[in-house]
């Protein structure tokens, strides 16, 4: 062999490793010989990683502004697709002015919705990534926004970069209450991998719950490769119904192996010390006001009669 064929020889290897490796972009999934266990780099070695499970001894009460969802009631086209791995809407930015965007809720920066993409699981017991209490629901919806003034790649270096709103879907036999329709509708066209289709007058409000007040905030990281710590989380606490026969038609979109997708999570990741704040709603503020208020008077009433018997 030549010593040039030899160069190009080497120059292939290399590029083979950078690009098909299990962190590469076409090269990770969720199946046993590249799911996350096989995922390298900060998905191995790093210790704010996502997702988590939410337990009491680990939240904190904050007192954090309310979260404001700005041109989520905006309507605009998005494009929905199945990468094999999730289904991903986007789209966002050619809304313009009208690009749904969020700020405050504790957030020092104003952050542009790019994109949302679905997790799920093929039973109600698992398929969000994230938990309460060790709990899962069916299903959990990322909003993927990006501090406004960078753009991806300098998000991606930044520990406040990306901001995701992570929404639990819940089951309900309740059409009243389901805003998923205009997805679910959809999920006929896009049930292969690599199928697209468009939505047009598609408002973001419809994914998030009625009620966002309250919310648990902490810091983590993409839960994908390569798991970049750049993420501040929000993790609402209201979920968003979705009916049965639409989790059925959203475990019928096929992976890039052209079968039924598994999964499509990310199993729980250690806290490494790291605490998370809770921002309640006002019912429980207002119960949190009242157990106080309780506990002064008990106070109160044993103090009183404790200086009675004194004097």
């Amino acid at each position: 062999m030549s010593s040039h064929l030899l160069v190009l020889s080497l120059l292939l290897a290399l590029l083979a490793v950078v690009h098909c490796g299990p962190g590469a972009d076409h090269g990770w999934g969720y199946d046993e010989d590249n799911g996350p266990d096989t995922w390298q780099g900060k998905c191995q070695n790093h210790l704010k990683q996502s997702p988590i499970d939410i337990r009491a001894p680990d939240v904190d009460y904050a007192l954090l502004h309310r979260m404001h969802f700005l041109n989520y009631d905006m309507d605009g086209k998005i494009e929905l697709s199945n990468t094999g791995r999730t289904l991903f809407a986007g789209g966002f930015e050619s809304w313009q002015q009208k690009q749904p965007m969020i700020q405050g809720g504790g957030l020092k920066h104003r952050y542009k919705l790019v994109q949302f993409h679905l997790h799920w699981g093929q039973n109600d017991a698992v398929g969000s990534e994230h938990a309460l209490g060790s709990l899962h629901y069916p299903a959990e919806l990322h909003l993927v926004h990006v501090r406004e003034g960078l753009t991806l790649k300098e998000a991606l270096t930044r520990p406040d970069g990306l901001a995701v709103v992570g929404v639990f879907l819940a089951k309900t036999n309740d059409p009243v209450a389901n805003n998923f329709s205009p997805i679910s509708e959809r999920l006929h066209d896009v049930r292969h991998s690599g199928n697209k289709t468009e939505i047009k007058n598609f408002r973001t409000k419809y994914v998030l719950p009625f009620d966002t007040e309250a919310f648990y905030r902490y810091e983590g990281s993409l839960t994908t490769p390569d798991c970049s710590e750049a993420v501040v989380w929000t993790v609402l606490a209201e979920p968003v119904a979705i009916s049965s026969h639409q989790l059925h038609l959203l475990r019928q979109l096929h992976n890039k192996e052209l079968v039924k997708s598994d999964k499509n999570y990310r199993p729980l990741q250690p806290l490494n010390g790291r605490r998370i704040q809770y921002r309640p709603s006002k019912l429980d503020r207002a119960m949190i006001c009242s157990s106080a208020a309780t506990t002064l008077t008990i106070f109160s009433t044993v103090f009183a009669f404790f200086m009675t018997m004194i004097y």
